[in-house]
């Protein structure tokens, strides 16, 4: 079958590779270059941690990210894309050690596994550049994360052909079944943006293996390793479309907060300061749906990366029933 599809970000693409795994012809049509770096997909820290979001997500959520990760597995392996599902790590500076205790509470209340509370010498065991600064914290088995930039070039190469700069209404392309993934670009009147700022560095002088999250009033630093001492930093979410550049008080909030996960970082080097604007509905829970005969996929919110492979499952499941009716009304 012939498929079109608005919107070559991460939805997209993902889409599309699987549609070209089952033998159908896809077509994706991007609004941006192909260079272009400012996509929400582009900019995401993806990280793949469904203990760390339990607390604050819909127990719906929860569930595809578990499904999710099981086939990251699988998908980042074959796509040959640096990840890691070493598990990772949960900390907090003294004054705000309640708020790590209520963390570890909600966990261990909602029985899920994977979760242990580490000593100071279990801590400087698993991440040494943490124990001068922190005597305790969690480690959460086999949470991790995945290298979005290398994941999004390599999708690039198997969803089908993406026609770059090519702003389409869904309703006005061919194919015998039509996709929106626009995100943000969509009209649908109930999505609204939230801002996501990441800082990415690389720090030769820090050496952290897993994913650390900071504990704190105001926000959850979270500190993401690449290759090469390269490290994304991020925490804010922010109820705003607005796609302009990141402020100085939000660099400084994170760079600070980075300071006192690790002195090292005082001494990197800023690669980027990005700024995206996640989709998300009301419920802060994504949808698909059928709209005058187009598949509408959106509303990843802020656990784009968690989610997605489940996500996708589901529209392969959509796409599948209409290959089969299709099939049935030829007969």
């Amino acid at each position: 079958m012939n498929i079109a599809i608005a919107g070559a970000g991460l939805l997209g693409r993902l889409i599309g590779w699987q549609l070209t795994r089952d033998g159908h012809q896809v077509d994706l049509y991007e609004k941006e270059s192909r260079n272009h770096k400012g996509g929400t997909s582009y900019v995401a820290a993806s990280m793949l941690a469904p203990l760390s979001e339990y607390p604050d997500c819909e127990p719906s959520i929860w569930d595809m990210a578990h499904a999710s990760v099981a086939l990251w597995r699988d998908w980042l392996d074959e796509l040959n894309v640096s990840h890691g599902f070493d598990g990772s790590v949960v900390v907090a500076h003294a004054q705000d050690a309640p708020l790590l205790e209520k963390f570890q509470r909600t966990l261990t209340l909602a029985e899920l596994p994977g979760v242990k509370k580490l000593s100071a010498r279990q801590l400087s065991v698993l991440e040494p550049a943490l124990a001068l600064r922190f005597s305790s914290g969690l480690f959460l088995q086999d949470e991790g994360w995945l290298d979005n930039h290398q994941l999004l070039e390599e999708l690039g190469r198997r969803c089908g052909t993406i026609h770059f700069n090519s702003l389409v209404d869904p309703d006005s392309l061919d194919g015998d079944v039509v996709l929106d993934c626009r995100g943000m670009g969509s009209e649908d009147q109930e999505l609204r943006g939230v801002r996501g700022e990441i800082v990415r560095v690389r720090a030769t002088e820090v050496d952290l293996h897993h994913p650390v999250r900071l504990m704190h009033p105001k926000y959850q630093l979270y500190v993401s390793p690449r290759r090469d001492h390269v490290y994304v930093i991020g925490a804010t979410q922010i109820e705003s479309s607005a796609s302009t550049p990141m402020t100085v008080r939000s660099a400084l909030e994170l760079l600070s907060a980075a300071y006192t996960v690790h002195s090292g970082f005082a001494e990197a080097e800023i690669l980027e300061l990005a700024v995206g604007i996640r989709p998300a509905f009301p419920d802060n829970l994504p949808r698909v749906q059928w709209r005058n005969g187009v598949l509408s996929v959106n509303g990843l919110y802020r656990h784009g990366y968690l989610v997605a492979p489940s996500v996708v499952q589901t529209v392969m499941q959509e796409v599948s029933s209409v290959c089969k009716y299709s099939l049935t009304a030829n007969q």
